[in-house]
């Protein structure tokens, strides 16, 4: 378990965060220029030291939430549809995160078993209206832990963000937070502008590496796992299986497109996804492995035509940072239909596992609910935690990183964020049953 902190010298005022020079050692955030630009004085060959400087404020809003990707996007219509000023940052320049962006295109655990051990739905509310408006577009196939298009998700979402009035901001990337009184009175976006600063009223970590919460000093443990590099290939439907020489090659999987599949990359050893000199590493190597193994199969007789469609502007990073929440969700609550009074949702299963001794296959596995309290992280008054970075022991981790859970949790904390704006508490006081309340109008499944 980690806790890493750092320590500011800073002035409020009406205008700008004025941000002191001091940081810790302990401090992992990347700081970097000001609209005008900065002398910097090196004190070391080690370090340097930037100067106080001021940082202008360039919106106000009830609701922030950083990171546009599914847990994001729903997070942020949530709120927003609740009447919340919603801002949604977004350091790339699509929707979606690594559901789109990474290729990941299975929305999974869709279904699970319910108390009657018949197979249920169990994603509802954002997450399956964004699913319905693909199937009107032909971009999804199956109904159970259906395989979207990204580029049509892009779109989907999109539209569904401007529809709901929800202000993005892209290409601007989170970099720290000004904290006081434990409450976050600002966040520090780095923008081709400069630097520049958001004060919000709630703010929603949807980062998925839960730089939010590591910033601003809550409890959390790092996981390493795997890092991949998801690809699509072209013209998959026009291998000539009667080529003399002929060879089976797995070709990856399905997408809506007939003609496209996207192939999944495991990765090698576990790694620290918060490394950012070893994931330059990984970019680069997996990179020329895609080329090179496409190439291999282009030499293979009948496969003459398949082509490198495109790589994922995004690396595959599964895990990394897990808040230490109100609660921690644990594997056995996921198996036993445990039952939580403060449930935001419910969410299914996708893959086979252990339990007890015994493999359970993934279609035999229960719905299980999510309770508000693993979004709510100990200390800071007005932040929540969605995605794949919210409280949940690391035997969940399989079903909790996935975009059907992802989608879940952001919608729960959407909801709540909004709640907590229209009552001015703190957001481990709020009136579960009144987010409860607004999750049902929105078609959530609580149970």
């Amino acid at each position: 378990m980690e806790r890493r902190g750092f320590i500011h010298r800073l002035f409020l005022t009406s205008g700008a965060v004025v941000l002191g020079s001091h940081c810790s050692n302990a401090d992992r955030s990347k700081e970097g220029s000001s609209l005008t630009g900065t002398a910097v004085q090196q004190s070391s060959g080690e370090h340097i030291i930037e100067p106080q400087r001021e940082i202008p404020v360039v919106d106000r809003v009830d609701v922030l939430v950083v990171g546009g990707g599914p847990s994001g996007v729903a997070a942020a219509l949530s709120a927003s549809r609740a009447g919340a000023a919603t801002l949604l940052i977004e350091r790339y320049n699509h929707l979606g995160g690594l559901w789109t962006g990474g290729l990941v295109l299975p929305l999974l655990s869709t279904h699970g078993l319910d108390k009657n051990s018949r197979q249920a739905k169990a994603i509802h509310g954002i997450g399956d209206e964004i699913h319905q408006r693909l199937k009107a577009l032909d971009m999804s196939i199956s109904e159970v832990n259906p395989v979207i298009d990204p580029e049509a998700a892009k779109y989907v979402l999109e539209v569904m963000l401007k529809e709901s009035g929800v202000k993005v901001y892209y290409h601007s990337w989170a970099s720290n937070v000004i904290i006081e009184d434990h409450t976050l009175r600002a966040v520090i976006l780095e923008t081709k502008s400069g630097r520049v600063a958001i004060r919000p009223k709630v703010v929603i970590d949807c980062t998925g590496d839960g730089d939010v919460l590591h910033w601003s000093g809550e409890e959390y443990q790092t996981m390493n796992y795997e890092i991949g590099l998801v690809h699509r290939l072209g013209n998959v439907d026009r291998v000539d299986r009667s080529a003399p020489g002929y060879e089976e090659i797995h070709l990856g999987d399905r997408t809506p497109l007939p003609s496209v599949n996207w192939v999944n990359m495991t990765g090698g050893p576990y790694e620290d996804a918060l490394d950012f000199k070893r994931l330059s590493e990984l970019q680069q190597a997996h990179r020329i492995e895609i080329w090179e193994k496409v190439q291999r199969i282009r030499q293979t007789p009948g496969h003459e035509q398949v082509f490198l469609l495109d790589t994922a502007p995004q690396q595959g990073v599964r895990m990394s940072r897990i808040l230490e929440g109100q609660y921690r969700l644990t594997f056995k609550d996921s198996m036993t239909y445990q039952s939580f009074d403060d449930s935001i949702g419910v969410s299914g299963a996708w893959i086979s596992v252990l339990y007890e001794g015994t493999r359970i296959e993934w279609d035999k596995r229960p719905i299980w609910q999510i309770p508000f309290r693993s979004l709510v992280p100990k200390k800071t008054n007005n932040l929540l935690v969605a995605g794949r970075c919210f409280s949940f022991e690391e035997a969940l981790f399989q079903d909790a990183r996935i975009i059907g859970t992802c989608l879940v949790t952001g919608h729960g904390a959407g909801a709540g964020a909004a709640v907590a704006v229209s009552s001015g508490n703190s957001v481990r006081d709020l009136d579960i049953k009144k987010i409860q309340e607004l999750l049902t109008q929105q078609h959530v499944r609580l149970s």
